[in-house]
């Protein structure tokens, strides 16, 4: 799918494509701040790359990656991972194509197949416990947090000092994690259960946040908490079954700062702004007894699926992004420092995936495309 320019909407015409609408400013804030959006679609299984044109409109890319989830960025690099699979996309550098100027274009360098796992949360370039990791993920189905393995699916790094046994049951929902100058500090699940899916027994008031180190628990009595991250001295996160962004307290009490008009999924900071994922609820039993469902309908508030970018010392939203058509949930989104203008073919455009050579003693890149065919 080409880029597409958004000034307040943008309609596209083709069935079964999403309709991005942006607030009129979220191009030229996005200009301002020096950086591209990354986010994830989760079960319509899209990545967009969201950036700002130079006349003001904001630039949506999208492309199909499966059950995309959770998102890393390095300064070369954007890790991509769905329920199955983890996909490394290595930035190859500036380039002219169709006419126009990319400072990044992403190609998928690196695939793992990690099977049922149910991925969600990862990070890249991490230290746990003493040892680099280049990239750990939260194992949903086997509540732990696991690295990538040559040979195995995964190999467990940590769980939580409940859970008995590696199972493939989703025993407490682990989903999220965060980390804090460079470490693994923190994980949020659902619910403290021992048992095959027990979490889904209190959805409501069931959840916690954990300091991953020392096992002990920061705060509890939560709703489904998502994205833990730590921002400017303080450990925020998403209290999704509530709807809230908001942070921990030194009293380990969870403080809202906003309440958002849709599951909040997804969260990272930029200049000091919080950039939060929306999702509407789902059409069935599983938003059943949480708090966002029935203060939406008190107070016939239409739920949103998209982005929020807030400001947390005013407590209020400044830019927004919704989604309408196929796409009702999202995953993850993360911030792209010093891009504006970045592409990715994903899977398809075979010309631009190229492989790269480094030769002994000489460093320099041969493109396929330019080496004559074999005889």
């Amino acid at each position: 799918m080409a880029e597409v320019g958004m000034k307040n909407v943008v309609a596209q015409e083709q069935a079964g494509k999403p309709t991005l609408h942006a607030s009129p400013q979220l191009g030229a804030w996005l200009q301002a701040v020096g950086g591209s959006l990354a986010f994830t679609t989760y079960q319509s299984g899209r990545l967009f790359l969201l950036s700002p044109a130079d006349d003001g409109q904001t630039l949506a890319l999208e492309r199909i990656l499966g059950s995309a989830m959770g998102l890393a960025v390095g300064a070369d690099y954007l890790w991509v991972a769905n329920q199955q699979q983890i996909w490394r996309f290595a930035d190859t550098g500036p380039r002219e194509l169709g006419g126009r100027h990319y400072d990044a274009v992403y190609l998928p360098r690196q695939g793992y197949l990690l099977g049922g796992c149910d991925a969600h949360d990862i990070l890249a370039d991490v230290q746990f416990l003493g040892r680099r990791h280049e990239l750990l993920f939260v194992n949903t189905r086997f509540s732990c947090i696991a690295a990538l393995d040559a040979h195995y699916n995964f190999r467990p790094v940590w769980r939580p000092g409940f859970i008995s046994a590696l199972a493939p049951e989703d025993r407490c929902h682990l989903n999220g994690m965060g980390q804090r100058d460079g470490e693994l500090a923190f994980a949020t699940l659902c619910g403290r259960y021992d048992t095959a899916m027990g979490w889904r027994e209190m959805k409501s008031g069931g959840g916690c946040v954990v300091d991953v180190p020392s096992g002990e628990t920061l705060c509890s009595g939560l709703s489904m908490p998502h994205s833990p991250r730590w921002h400017d001295g303080k450990l925020w996160l998403l209290n999704s079954g509530d709807g809230d962004l908001g942070y921990v307290d030194a009293a380990g009490r969870f403080n809202s700062v906003y309440q958002c008009p849709g599951f909040a999924r997804g969260l990272c900071f930029v200049d000091g702004y919080a950039v939060v994922g929306l999702s509407k609820l789902r059409p069935n039993t599983f938003a059943s007894g949480l708090n966002i469902k029935e203060r939406l309908e008190s107070q016939n508030i239409r739920e949103t699926c998209g982005l929020l970018v807030i400001d947390p010392r005013s407590g209020k939203s400044v830019h927004w992004l919704t989604l309408e058509g196929p796409v009702t949930e999202l995953y993850d989104v993360a911030f792209l420092p010093g891009t504006t203008k970045p592409y990715t073919p994903g899977f398809s455009e075979p010309d631009l995936h190229r492989a790269l050579f480094r030769l002994p003693e000489t460093e320099f890149a041969v493109s396929l495309s330019e080496c004559p065919p074999g005889e």
